[in-house]
């Protein structure tokens, strides 16, 4: 199929919507305090999600004999490649940090994490907003567990 060309009209209709979301953002993260709720939740998400990779690289490595390019993080191998590395997570809270939900209000954090990385949505932050302290919370027992372990 040919890509349709755009009249002039309908080109100048796109550069007005990015522009209006270029300023929609530009409002959003003007804001020093939602700036700040942004980034430290997707800080420490993402040290949640690069601390579990080196866990499921090795799990995906025992598997495959290779090593992965990519790796992506889906709850039907979470739980497994933790209890390989001898974890024991409730899995209800890695569901919480790494599952799928993706209704407003119950996202996991990682469908919250991707929604606030590709889209930012209102909805979104004022999500976070809402549930700050309960994710935290959620990333802070994944991560302690993982910082307090016997390395003996």
């Amino acid at each position: 199929m040919a890509l349709k060309k755009l009249d002039e009209k309908q080109k100048l209709s796109l550069r007005n919507r990015a522009k209006e979301e270029l300023e929609r953002l530009l409002h959003l993260v003007a804001d020093p305090d939602t700036k700040r709720l942004v980034d430290d939740f997707k800080e420490k998400f993402s040290i949640c999600e690069i601390v579990y990779k080196v866990i499921l690289e090795e799990h995906q490595y025992s598997k495959t004999g290779k090593h992965m390019e990519r790796l992506k993080v889906d709850m039907t191998q979470v739980p497994y490649a933790l209890d390989y590395a001898g974890y024991n997570y409730n899995k209800e809270l890695l569901d919480k940090l790494f599952g799928s939900e993706n209704r407003v209000g119950r996202r996991s954090a990682k469908k919250l994490r991707d929604v606030l990385t590709h889209k930012m949505s209102n909805s979104a932050v004022k999500e976070l907003r809402d549930r700050q302290e309960e994710l935290n919370n959620y990333m802070d027992q994944f991560l302690n567990k993982i910082s307090t372990f016997d390395a003996t």
